[in-house]
């Protein structure tokens, strides 16, 4: 098998950063690719699904591929969280990368009122979004 083989090689501690780099890659050339507007071999988001509201990640497939294209304002007009949500992904990618490398970066300590404040603007956000329209439907995924 071809992980257990580039497992072998690299060793785990630098074979997983490199697999998910890999199929994030993979993943975001997909998105690129196949747009998600016209449907494609996309799963449908449980919470829409289930209960008709856009979830804090709602949009998210539709913003990468306008990302993709250099569509800034198209991107964060599907999910407003990607203006946050995607330098911080790259940014814990890149430490974890490094510490796989031999080259670990300091750890940094996040304060409890960061991630309280975190967690509420996400709330905030996904309430706002489902607000119905007014002053706030801007914010729903499929505008």
């Amino acid at each position: 098998m071809l992980s257990v083989e580039v497992t072998r090689r690299l060793g785990p501690e630098r074979a997983i950063p490199a697999g998910l780099a890999l199929g994030a890659v993979g993943s975001c050339l997909l998105v690129a690719l196949v747009d998600p507007n016209d449907g494609g071999p996309y799963p449908t988001c449980p919470t829409r699904a289930l209960l008709g509201l856009d979830c804090p990640a709602c949009g998210t497939l539709r913003g990468v591929h306008a990302l993709s294209r250099g569509q800034i304002a198209t991107a964060l007009d599907h999910n407003l969280l990607l203006l946050l949500a995607v330098p911080l992904g790259l940014a814990v990618w890149w430490s974890w990368v490094r510490s796989a490398l031999g080259r670990p970066t300091p750890a940094r300590f996040v304060p409890r009122w960061a991630i309280a404040t975190s967690v509420a603007l996400v709330l905030a956000f996904t309430l706002l979004r489902n607000a119905g329209g007014g002053p706030w439907g801007w914010l729903d995924s499929t505008a």
